[in-house]
């Protein structure tokens, strides 16, 4: 195992055991009412009218999102098997639509349109879909599934299994690293671990098709002030094979992210093929100009 992963497994082990240490069988333990009430399905709250206008009703629990997304650099590593997660390098409109209709259960779409033809790749997707729980409580654990790579309107579309699974549980930082690392002058941090499964994706070396693709990933935030962040993010592949030349060892990004509604945010998000060894980076991915600034507005009712 690298020292890579061995340090990743280190931080996990220690954000676990300090989430051990709490007495779960107390109903007041924020861990174990966190896990107790993760996917729960308050099947009464359907019931329950939250205006007495039905258009607003009909409209409970969706939310838009529009973005414009420019990639810094317009080279990048390509293959011939239009693998799902290959970098797209082409400017794009999205807009998603998003609905929550119980509890922090979802379902979501979000639609492409590249402002540039010559230049999409039969990667880049017209859209994707996605769904499952996502709580963003502290101590909760998250389920969902996505799928994005290469979905057409018009043509091909991966099969469902060639989406991914990801199971994630959210902790803050145990107090010993917290007060290393926060000042308390405003400023926050707050990790997360999982672990990805795709159940059936195509070799960029070999064009075959594989099984199983795992991904072991821990990341924290820390907000700066109001909506200003950075991030990190460390990823892990059991199986170093399945890692593909622009699956990254880390990810990182920073910008402002204002989730109100009406509100705007501009980021910054580097995801290409990011690796600790340099030698080890597939041709243009892994330097700061192949991320990628976005700005997005959302609007929910």
């Amino acid at each position: 195992m690298s020292v890579h992963a061995n340090r990743w497994l280190c931080l996990t082990t220690l954000l676990l055991m300090s989430a051990a240490k709490a007495d779960n069988t107390q109903e007041s333990d924020p861990i174990w009412l966190g896990i107790k009430n993760s996917f729960s399905l308050p099947i009464e709250e359907l019931l329950i009218k939250p205006s007495d206008n039905e258009w607003k009703n009909a409209l409970d629990g969706v939310s838009v999102r529009a973005s414009y997304t420019h990639p810094l650099s317009k080279t990048t590593v390509t293959t011939a098997t239009g693998a799902q997660g290959e970098p797209s390098t082409n400017d794009s409109i999205q807009v998603g639509l998003q609905y929550s209709p119980l509890s922090y259960w979802f379902v979501s779409t979000s639609f492409f349109q590249y402002l540039q033809p010559d230049l999409q790749k039969s990667s880049d997707p017209d859209f994707s879909y996605s769904f499952g729980y996502d709580d963003w409580h502290p101590y909760t654990l998250s389920l969902s599934y996505a799928n994005s790579g290469g979905n057409s309107l018009g043509g091909k579309r991966p099969l469902f299994k060639e989406g991914t699974w990801t199971l994630g549980w959210k902790a803050p930082l145990p107090e010993t690293i917290k007060s290393l690392l926060v000042t308390g002058y405003g400023d926050a941090m707050a990790c997360g671990t999982s672990v990805s499964l795709t159940p059936q994706f195509k070799d960029a070396v070999t064009s075959q098709l594989k099984h199983n693709k795992s991904v072991w990933t821990l990341g924290c935030k820390y907000n700066i002030i109001d909506w200003w962040y950075v991030n990190f993010a460390v990823l892990y592949y059991p199986k170093k094979e399945q890692q593909q030349p622009w699956n990254p060892d880390y990810t990182y990004g920073f910008g402002y992210f204002d989730w109100h509604p009406g509100q705007l945010s501009i980021q910054y998000n580097n995801y290409s093929g990011n690796r600790f060894s340099p030698s080890e980076r597939a041709k243009g991915t892994g330097k700061f100009n192949n991320g990628s600034i976005s700005i997005a507005w959302s609007k929910s009712w």
